[in-house]
């Protein structure tokens, strides 16, 4: 009996060292997990930062290059046919859409959607002036950037919109 209990005399302490221990190091291990998964973190954030970034910088020049007036101005017409100039217009601005459309999940839905409704409204009043009857290509070209100058083009709201969010991140 007496060896029984000098053995647990032993015993005891030597297991309340060992699962002390085993509480010190599983602990460590929690913080150093902690630690890891937070320098992860923090690495992800910083190339995050940058594809916003770009993809903030691409859907600006989108909504630039695509204003009316900066769009009729820098396409030429290449026929004389108003509705054929109109179509190579609205063609322009979904193919350049069409290529930035990935941008969309860098940015708020409030601002895409909002990219989404300049495009369609630009569209839109390309095809509104399609329906009248003009002489010439550069009469068609002379209402559009005067139209544009008459009100807020859409695309630069969406682009006034954008600078915001930007200016959030900062």
């Amino acid at each position: 009996m007496k060896e029984v209990l000098d053995l647990l005399l032993y015993l005891v302490p030597g297991l309340l060292v060992a699962l002390g221990a085993l509480y010190v190091m599983k602990h460590q291990a929690a913080q150093e997990q902690k630690k890891r998964h937070f320098e992860l973190r923090r690495l992800q954030a910083k190339e995050a930062l940058g594809s916003r970034l770009q993809a903030y910088e691409r859907l600006t020049l989108f909504l630039s290059r695509n204003a009316l007036s900066k769009l009729v101005l820098r396409h030429t017409p290449r026929v004389q046919e108003t509705q054929a100039y109109i179509q190579s217009l609205i063609q322009s601005i979904e193919q350049e859409f069409d290529h930035n459309v990935s941008q969309q999940i860098y940015l708020s839905t409030e601002c895409w959607d909002l990219i989404v409704l300049a495009k369609n409204k630009t569209i839109l009043k390309l095809r509104a002036a399609g329906q009248k009857d003009w002489p010439e290509v550069s009469a068609l070209r002379t209402a559009l950037v005067a139209q544009s100058e008459k009100e807020v083009d859409d695309m630069t709201l969406a682009l006034d919109y954008l600078k915001a969010e930007v200016a959030q991140i900062w």
